[in-house]
C-alpha cells in the first residue's frame, strides 16, 4: 500500500511541476528530504538517548537501595568501619545527585511531549493524552516515566508510517456557512497531513500540522491550501481502495510540502 502512495506523490509532485518552476520543485524536494532526514535522526537520538538513561535509572534506583542497606548495618558496627561507612555515605551523595539529573532529563522530555500533543493527528492526540497522565504522578519512578515516553515516541513512529483511516464524527461547515456534525473518513498519511470525506462526497477537506496544532480546512478553504482542487470522488475512491486493497490502481492526489521548524 505504501507503494501505491509512493506513486501517488510522485504523481501530485509531476502535477504541481506543471506550474512550478525546476528549481522550486527541486528546491521543494530538498526540503522534504531534509526533514525526512532530520525527523529519522531525531527518532534515533532519543531511542538511544531514553533507552541509555533508562538502564541507568534502574541501576541507580538498585543501587541506592543496597546502599542504604549497607549504612544502616554501619551504624551498628565497631569504630573501625567509620571510613568505609563515610565513603558509603559519599557515593549515595553521588548517586542522588546523578539520580537528579535523569529526573531533569524526564521533566524536559515531558515537556517536549506536551508541547507536541496539539500538532499531532487528532486520533494521536487521544492515544497521547490518555498516556501523558503517568508523566504528572509524583509516585511514578523515572523508569516508568521514561518506559511511557518511549511507547508515546514509539506510537509517533509507527502511525507515520502507514497509512491510516479514521471514522469519526466531524464539525464542518455545510453549504450554508453553519457547523453541523458529520460522519467522515480521514485519510491520514503520516503525521503530517490528511484527507476527509464525507460518506455522500459533498464535504470534503484537507488537514496538516502547523505551529499552533493540527488545523483542518474544509472544501473551496482546502483546495486553496493545497494550491490544488481536490476531488471527492477521488477521494471515496481511495477509501475503498484501502479498504479493498484488490481494487488497488494508481491515481493521483495533492499534498502540500513545507519545511518544519524544529520544537525547541
Amino acid at each position: 500500500m505504501k507503494k501505491l502512495f509512493f506513486y501517488t506523490l510522485m504523481t501530485a509532485l509531476s502535477t504541481v511541476s506543471v506550474a512550478a518552476p525546476i528549481p522550486a520543485l527541486n528546491e521543494l524536494m530538498d526540503q522534504w528530504i531534509s526533514i525526512e532526514s532530520q525527523k529519522g535522526q531525531l527518532e534515533r537520538n532519543w531511542q538511544a538517548q531514553q533507552q541509555q538513561l533508562k538502564q541507568k535509572s534502574k541501576l541507580l534506583e538498585t543501587e541506592k537501595i543496597a546502599l542504604s542497606k549497607i549504612l544502616h548495618q554501619a551504624k551498628l558496627s565497631k569504630s573501625d568501619v567509620d571510613d568505609k561507612r563515610l565513603a558509603l555515605i559519599k557515593r549515595q551523595t553521588q548517586l542522588e545527585q546523578e539520580n537528579i539529573i535523569v529526573k531533569n532529563k524526564v521533566i524536559a522530555v515531558s515537556e517536549l511531549a506536551y508541547r507536541l500533543l496539539p500538532q499531532l493527528p487528532p486520533p494521536l492526540q487521544i492515544q497521547w493524552k490518555e498516556k501523558l497522565l503517568i508523566l504528572k504522578q509524583n509516585s511514578a519512578s523515572s523508569s516508568e516515566k521514561l518506559e511511557r515516553l518511549l511507547t508515546l515516541f514509539k506510537l509517533v513512529n509507527e502511525f507515520d508510517e502507514r497509512i491510516a483511516i479514521n471514522r469519526t464524527s466531524m464539525k464542518v461547515p455545510n453549504t450554508k456557512g453553519e457547523i453541523q456534525s458529520l460522519l467522515v473518513t480521514q485519510i491520514f498519511l503520516g503525521i503530517s497531513q490528511a484527507w476527509y470525506i464525507s460518506d455522500d462526497g459533498k464535504t470534503y477537506g484537507f488537514g496538516s500540522t502547523k505551529n499552533l496544532g493540527w488545523s483542518w480546512f474544509h472544501n473551496k478553504a482546502a483546495d486553496k491550501e493545497l494550491g490544488y482542487a481536490l476531488t471527492p470522488s477521488d477521494l471515496l475512491n481511495l477509501t475503498d481502495m484501502i479498504n479493498n486493497p484488490t481494487k488497488a490502481t494508481y491515481m493521483s492526489l495533492p499534498i502540500k510540502l513545507k519545511a518544519k521548524k524544529d520544537i525547541s
